[in-house]
């Protein structure tokens, strides 16, 4: 069982801390793109729940994540909603979208598990971008308004912090509790949780739905902090994206998925602006990192760091 320590805790909100006063150290014009860092690290963290906590590999997370921000932008720029009431809607309604993909999805298993869950994805990517009376089709929807006082992209930003910090908060509670520690039963032996009177399945539906709703909140910041939103968010390529950010940071340890957006996302911003070969470079230090650090980032620098600590403490013995 994850331990809710207050070690975690302090590292957790040093984490947020740090979001919060990096707008004073870096130029205005890139804000923006830290912002969609933070919420796709949000996103990300969501779906390790699924695939670390769980061992459910989601192929189509990008689903409530496009939910999420569809749902505002049709709730205000179709039918003339306040941004706080498509809001609310889009989260209400993400309760009975992700029971039903779990429903779906969970009668497979292993890969044909992901398989499914990218059709589903791909089914709603097809649906929202061959509609353009409503959703816009390929052009999207843009012209969101956000509230008044979430106008700025300082403003943004400092929500889209806001909501990392809760979720995670939500996250690593749930993984403190008797819930999280079944659910790391399940992922290493199902059938033995079911031999002692446990229900698996049951156990996977409620993580999927949990996992579903936080990705629409995300999804409903998405709309807010991009002003706009396209299919692609329904996409499989989104999705697939979304679990290399998970396993680039290290799905075993809390806050891998965080470091994974970082790696992916700064070096392909950054590079863009320099290099006309940005994919290509970025595509390289993906397998640079697969190839030396296949349990991800974040466990090789954790075990780097207790090596370290236990050499030094025992030249210091010696």
């Amino acid at each position: 069982m994850e331990r809710f320590s207050a070690r975690r805790l302090a590292i957790l909100l040093a984490a947020g801390l740090a979001l919060c006063l990096l707008p004073l150290v870096i130029s205005g014009t890139v804000l923006p793109e830290i912002t969609r860092i933070v919420v796709l690290a949000g996103v990300a963290m969501c779906l390790n729940l699924l695939v670390g906590t769980s061992g459910l590999i989601s192929m189509g997370q990008g689903l409530f994540l496009g939910f999420g921000a569809y749902a505002v932008a049709l709730g205000t720029l179709r039918y003339g909603l306040s941004y706080g009431q498509a809001a609310l809607i889009a989260i209400a309604l993400s309760l009975p979208l992700s029971l039903l993909v779990a429903l779906i999805s969970l009668r497979a298993r292993h890969l044909f598990f992901g398989l499914l869950t990218m059709a589903i994805g791909q089914v709603a990517f097809v649906l929202v971008s061959r509609n353009y009376d409503l959703t816009g089709g390929d052009d999207g929807l843009f012209g969101i308004d956000p509230p008044t006082w979430a106008q700025s992209d300082l403003a943004q930003h400092y929500l889209a912090v806001a909501v990392l910090m809760v979720v995670s908060l939500i996250l690593l509670r749930l993984l403190a509790s008797p819930f999280g520690a079944t659910l790391g039963a399940i992922r290493d032996n199902p059938d033995r949780v079911a031999s002692l009177g446990g229900n698996p399945k049951l156990y996977e539906i409620a993580v999927m739905v949990i996992g579903g709703v936080l990705t629409t909140v995300f999804g409903v910041v998405w709309a807010a902090t991009e002003g706009g939103v396209e299919p692609s968010l329904f996409s499989w390529v989104t999705s697939a994206l979304l679990l290399m950010m998970v396993a680039l940071g290290g799905r075993s340890i809390f806050l891998g998925p965080l470091l994974g957006v970082l790696i992916l996302e700064v070096s392909r911003v950054y590079l863009h602006k320099y290099s006309s070969n940005s994919d290509l470079i970025v595509g390289a230090l993906v397998i640079i990192c697969a190839v030396f650090f296949p349990e991800g980032v974040g466990p090789a620098f954790q075990g780097f760091m207790r090596r370290s600590g236990a050499g030094k403490a025992a030249k210091e013995a010696a």
